[in-house]
């Protein structure tokens, strides 16, 4: 492998098969490692290893957390940490931090237990005070967990292996919900505390199961396209002392880290004999009741709804779930008690039988065009194209200047011609305007009325030979003007009552044409349809 330089080392010289080592950029301790591919003697694509490379601060927090400061300050000071850049290593140690902070706010909120001793208002004002510690840990934790996510900080991810990465994602999402029961547990009155972030929503709820109770779902105002709702049944089923405890969260970039390869999904007979990839394609979303997440069989099912990440290149949903050992802290996505209640483009809506950590697994297959044939249907296309034009402007000619085939028919003749030829000389430029935001919905609604005006004109052609056919003699009035009002009022009132719905409907990423995913693309069927039905009877 030839000398590169790469996330900010210098990398020598090194033989196919051999792994050097290096020490990790400024700032940060320890050794980073990168394998020259003994097949290609090429360095490895997913870059180097800096999985042991972690900055000055984290054995510095480390100690203090060793000689046992204030959790939720300490919590604060390593939210404040991993706001700046962070590393491979920072993101793992950052976890193990957490974990720790976990076992010794546990410990100092023993301190804080009333006692037998203590009057009634010395024990409520312990029991604030446990309270408020446990908020401002939770929400510094949370601040934490945003921070790793965050954009600029997933490329440290990546200098983890797969085995590290799906490690610390677990630990990650452990000790987080052992964190927001230990809010749960410490909550005065039964309320909902909330705590959204750019990269994570989190939810904790201690709700009341006496007397009526509502089903609950979270996000509570949530219009977007992620949510997951709890029956009133579930609730009550695994109440404890009239208490259901919940923590909900949602991850936006965590699903990429759990890794799929032993995942266990049901793949469509259209993947038979593909090579395709798995992955996660939606957010993940966890939901626990008293602390008990796959353990808990539950009776009504646990519904919720995701969207998908990339709509369009992933196909074959699968409702799945992580399931790990909290002893390793490795797992492995199963579908397990989970069933697929609805899907199409853009969501997924599923059905289990537990609670956990959620998400949508996806196939993947690429379809590689060979350059070569992509040339020739080009120009074929192109070809086509220009050949129809130029046949349909000699016929639009003829029918124009010819003053002895001016009749009511070849008028009709005439604008199937111009319809056509406007339509396909716009089909010609609307690839050029895929990339302008008005553009291409302006040429959309353009080829939706032209070829919709194509379709009257062809409909009334049948009009006219049955007039022809059950008239003894040719009327001797023209039916021109009926036939122009029929020919362009009726597309144009459908493309108007389209746009006015949803205009936003016209022009794809793809393709200047309607959208098919939400059934828009019926504004042109639909009328086609009653057009050829008009004309076959």
């Amino acid at each position: 492998c030839e000398p590169t330089e790469a996330r900010g080392i210098s990398w020598p010289q090194t033989q196919r098969g051999m792994m050097v080592e290096r020490p990790c950029p400024k700032g940060t301790r320890g050794t980073a490692s990168y394998l020259c591919v003994v097949l290609t003697g090429m360095w490895n694509p997913k870059g180097p290893d800096l999985s042991n490379c972690t900055s000055h601060w984290v054995n510095q927090l480390a100690q203090k957390i060793r000689s046992g400061e204030n959790a939720a300050s300490l919590a604060n000071e390593l939210a404040k940490h991993t706001k700046g850049p962070v590393f491979a290593g920072d993101v793992s140690s950052s976890v193990r931090l957490m974990e720790q902070l976990v076992d010794i706010l546990d410990a100092q909120l023993q301190e804080l237990r009333p006692s037998e001793k203590d009057s009634a208002g010395r024990s409520y004002n312990k029991l604030q005070k446990r309270e408020k510690t446990c908020r401002a840990y939770l929400k510094a934790v949370v601040d934490t967990v945003d921070n790793l996510l965050r954009p600029e900080a997933l490329e440290s991810w990546k200098d983890m292996n797969s085995s590290e990465q799906a490690h610390a994602a677990t630990m990650l999402l452990d000790t987080l919900e052992e964190g927001a029961f230990v809010l749960a547990d410490n909550l005065v009155e039964p309320s909902r505390v909330s705590m959204p972030t750019e990269n994570i929503v989190l939810d904790v709820a201690v709700l009341s199961t006496e007397g009526q109770v509502q089903d609950l779902r979270f996000p509570q105002a949530g219009k977007g396209g992620n949510w997951i709702q709890l029956s009133a049944r579930t609730m009550k089923q695994n109440s404890r002392n009239g208490l259901a405890k919940l923590v909900f969260i949602i991850y936006k970039s965590l699903g990429r880290f759990l890794s799929t390869e032993n995942a266990t999904i049901k793949l469509g007979s259209d993947l038979a004999g593909q090579n395709s990839t798995i992955a996660v394609n939606s957010h993940v979303i966890a939901a626990s009741i008293n602390k008990e997440s796959s353990r808990v069989y539950l009776t009504d099912p646990v519904h919720f709804t995701l969207e998908h990440i990339d709509p369009d290149n992933y196909f074959n949903a699968n409702c799945s779930f992580w399931n790990y050992s909290e002893r390793t802290m490795m797992g492995y996505w199963s579908t397990q008690g989970c069933k697929l209640v609805d899907t199409n483009k853009t969501h997924t809506t599923c059905a289990c039988s537990h609670l956990t950590n959620f998400a949508i697994l996806m196939a993947r297959r690429e379809i590689v065009v060979d350059g070569v044939h992509e040339l020739l249907l080009t120009v074929i296309t192109w070809v086509g194209i220009v050949i129809s034009l130029v046949c349909l402007a000699i016929c639009i000619f003829t029918f124009c200047f010819f003053r002895g085939l001016q009749s009511d028919r070849n008028t009709i003749h005439k604008n199937l011609c111009i319809n056509l030829f406007i339509a396909e000389f716009c089909g010609l430029h609307f690839h050029l305007s895929l990339s302008l935001q008005i553009a291409c919905p302006v040429f959309a609604g353009l080829l939706h009325f032209f070829f919709l005006a194509a379709f009257a004109w062809m409909c009334l052609e049948g009009v006219q030979l049955y007039l022809m056919l059950v008239e003894v003699f040719e009327s001797e009035y023209s039916r021109k003007k009926y036939y122009y009002v029929a020919g362009y009022l009726f597309p144009a009132t459908v493309v108007g009552v389209s746009a006015a719905i949803d205009y936003k409907s016209y022009g794809t990423e793809k393709a200047c044409w309607l959208h098919v995913d939400n059934y828009f693309i019926w504004s042109f069927i639909g009328p086609v349809t009653f057009i050829i039905l008009v004309r076959t009877l």
